[in-house]
Parts: structure tokens; C-alpha cells; sequence
């Protein structure tokens, strides 16, 4: 059985009769940046093209509440206490071959209850944000059992197997550089957009930095975010946190604690007695606020957090980034001049003095996040989905 598929003749029809193609996008809950990349770009869709519906899947969630839990568990604990085996199982799967045993035992997961959601909604374009469910559409698609539009967002600045499966037709990707990286392991030119890693398109609007301020409560100086990750990703990140407020330059520090309230109520107890200010925010979905009036961002790095600060201007201090996917987004923050990487605490307060006393440096590594940026990535993306598929 196939799924629909229309000419973009139908879908403009649709569109004028009030019936648009609908989008569905497929992420994870392994770190936030895959989903934080599919809500990017449903909301490009509202601002260029209101009239087309789009959903989510949280694909580990749909095959399975408990399996979901159990690998996002196993996920944060290896990349929080066991960093070494984590970039050996990444690098290990690296290159796995499309026609293997372990990848087609991943190509099988939840592929029946896949394939009825995808013929129930009926989306005239898949838009994976996370490689797993790329590879299983894949599978349905060599089988001729599916013929939907089969989209892969890659969040990280890397080229690793498990994005890259025969039946995708389109790879937006981060960067020339991982462009040519997929050409080189076999993908057609073609089918590779450079576009950037889709942030939220609020990126790309003016904001009001004095309202900002007052809101969050930091002041009129300078401002030193401090992250790790919506789910804690970063070890004993409370200490380092009260290293960096006790011995840090004279600033105000503001902490975002994501979902971890054991951080957030641990660092209250750090600003207790912090000789610097240090705010303590839990989750916040609108960090392009946050962002723009921030001088620097303390953080490991995710592909989704690189790419909102460079699209905001913002410097960044990487700290314990996760080994394999984290280190080329490394790669790519230091080598644009947009900031640096400290490897001990000692390091990152040392650079942050260093950051705070050269004018010209802060400067410098602002222009060159700017080049760097991409704020119209999803907005970018999004007209070329509806030039391609609708």
C-alpha cells in the first residue's frame, strides 16, 4: 500500500480550496535539540504557509512510553557519568552499512504502527529531525509500501551513517562542509541543502533589549548564561557553577536549568552565597530573548544550542561537550573565531576573565558568530519544502 502523494498542481488547488497538505515531522526526546529543531520549523510553516497543518511524533514515545523512558535514561546517564563508551558506541556506528544486520533491525522498529500513522494522517511530506525513524521510512519506501516524501534535518554537524539511508530524498544539513562530507560517503549532490541547522524564526526578529532585561531580572551590565542541556546533560554542572560565580568576573550570572530540578534547587543554594549574582531559571522555551541580550553562553554543545547562539551573535565558553556528535560543532564554533573551548574548570574561568578584559576579542568572536549564523535556516528550508512537495 502507498502513501499520497501529490503533484504541486493538487496542492495549490488544495490550498485555494482551504485544503491544504499537511507535515509531519518525526524527532526524539534524546536531548532536546531534535525537537527544539522540529518545532523551528512548524513554526516557518506558520509564518510562510498558515494553511499547511503539522504534527509531531516523538518516534521513541510512539513505539513505546516504557522503551522511551528506558533509552532516554540510559542516554543522559552514559553521556553524564560514562562519556568514553558513548563516543565509542558513536563512532562505532559511524559507517554502519544501509544493507547490514544492525541496520536493518533499526529499519524495523515500529515500522507497522509507523506506516498506519503515516497513512491515517495522510502528510504529503516526512520531516525527520531524528535519524531513526529516516531509516525505517526508508525501508517502507524500497519495500513499495510507502511512497511519501522521505525528508532528513540533520541537527549536528557531523556525517554519521545513520542519517543517511537510499530512500531519502532531500538532507538539509549544517553546513558546506557536511555537504561535501555526505557527497564523499555516497549521497548525490543533489538531494544535499546546505541551509544551516533550523533555528526558531524568532531569531531572525528584532527584540526589545530592555524589556528583556527587566523581565529576567539581570540588569543593566554584563550577562553570562550558564546551560546543560534541558535534561542536566552536563556532570556536576552545580559545581562548576559555583567555581565559576565564586571565582568568575564581577558579572551577573544566569542559570537555565531545563527539566532538571535538582540542579535548579542545588545552584538556589549556590546563589545563596555566591559572591556574584547568580539567577536561576528553569526551562525556558524563548531563549531568543535570552540570547540577545546575553555577552556570552556557557554551555556544552549541541548542535541546536551552536547554531541559536551563532544566529544570535552570541560568543560561547564550551564546556564538557558530549563526545562524538558535540565535538564538530566544536570544531565549528572554534574555528569560525566564535568562541573557545575549556577542557577544566580552571580553563573556562581564565577564558571568561580573559573574554571580559579584551574589548576586541568580545567583539571579534560577536562578528564571527554572526557570519557564522543561520537565523532564517528554518525559514529557509521551509520555502524549498514548499517549492519541492506542495
Amino acid at each position: 500500500m502507498a502513501g499520497p502523494v501529490w503533484t504541486p498542481g493538487e496542492a495549490r488547488s488544495m490550498q485555494a480550496a482551504g485544503k491544504a497538505g499537511r507535515v509531519l515531522f518525526l524527532s526524539a526526546t534524546m536531548g532536546a535539540g531534535h525537537q527544539r529543531a522540529a518545532q523551528a520549523l512548524a513554526e516557518a510553516f506558520v509564518r510562510l504557509a498558515p494553511a499547511v497543518a503539522t504534527s509531531e511524533i516523538d518516534f521513541f514515545e510512539h513505539l513505546s512510553p516504557t522503551m522511551n523512558n528506558l533509552i532516554r535514561s540510559i542516554y543522559v546517564l552514559s553521556v553524564r557519568h560514562l562519556p568514553a563508551v558513548w563516543n565509542t558506541f558513536y563512532q562505532g556506528t559511524s559507517q554502519v552499512r544501509p544493507d547490514s544486520p544492525a541496520q536493518r533491525f533499526l529499519n524495523s522498529l515500529g515500522r507497522e504502527s509507523l506506516l498506519r500513522r503515516i497513512l491515517t494522517d495522510h502528510p504529503q511530506v516526512l520531516v525527520n529531525t531524528f535519524p531513526t525513524p529516516a531509516g525505517v521510512i526508508s525501508s517502507l519506501r524500497l519495500s513499495g509500501r510507502l511512497n511519501t516524501p522521505n525528508v532528513a534535518v540533520v541537527t549536528d554537524h557531523t556525517v554519521h551513517s545513520q542519517w543517511m539511508h537510499p530512500a531519502v530524498d532531500r538532507y538539509y544539513v549544517g553546513s558546506e562542509a557536511v555537504r561535501q562530507g555526505m557527497v564523499a560517503r555516497g549521497v548525490s549532490p543533489d538531494k544535499i541543502v546546505a541551509s544551516g541547522i533550523p533555528v526558531h524564526p524568532a531569531f531572525a526578529d528584532p527584540v526589545d533589549v530592555p524589556a528583556v532585561r527587566q523581565r529576567l531580572g539581570v540588569g543593566d551590565g554584563p550577562v553570562v548564561v550558564l546551560m546543560a542541556g534541558a535534561y542536566g546533560m552536563i556532570g556536576g554542572f552545580a559545581e562548576v557553577i559555583a567555581q565559576v560565580v565564586e571565582r568568575g568576573p564581577a558579572v551577573t550570572y544566569l542559570a537555565l536549568t531545563g527539566h532538571d530540578q535538582a540542579l535548579g534547587q542545588a545552584l538556589k543554594e549556590v546563589a545563596g552565597r555566591a559572591p556574584n549574582r547568580l539567577l536561576v531559571q528553569a526551562y525556558l522555551q524563548e531563549t531568543w530573548d535570552v540570547m540577545r541580550i546575553a555577552d556570552i553562553l556557557v554551555s556544552k554543545a549541541g548542535g541546536l544550542t551552536t547554531s541559536e547562539a551563532m544566529a544570535s551573535g552570541l560568543p560561547m565558553a564550551i564546556f564538557r561537550p558530549i563526545p562524538g556528535q558535540e565535538m564538530a560543532n566544536v570544531r565549528l564554533v572554534v574555528d569560525e573565531g566564535a568562541g573557545f573551548w575549556a577542557t577544566t574548570v580552571d580553563e573556562l574561568v581564565a577564558g571568561l576573565h580573559r573574554f571580559f578584559s579584551e574589548p576586541d576579542r568580545q567583539q571579534g568572536m560577536r562578528q564571527a558568530a554572526l557570519r557564522a549564523g543561520r537565523p532564517r535556516a528554518a525559514q529557509m528550508i521551509v520555502q524549498d519544502l514548499l517549492a519541492r512537495y506542495f
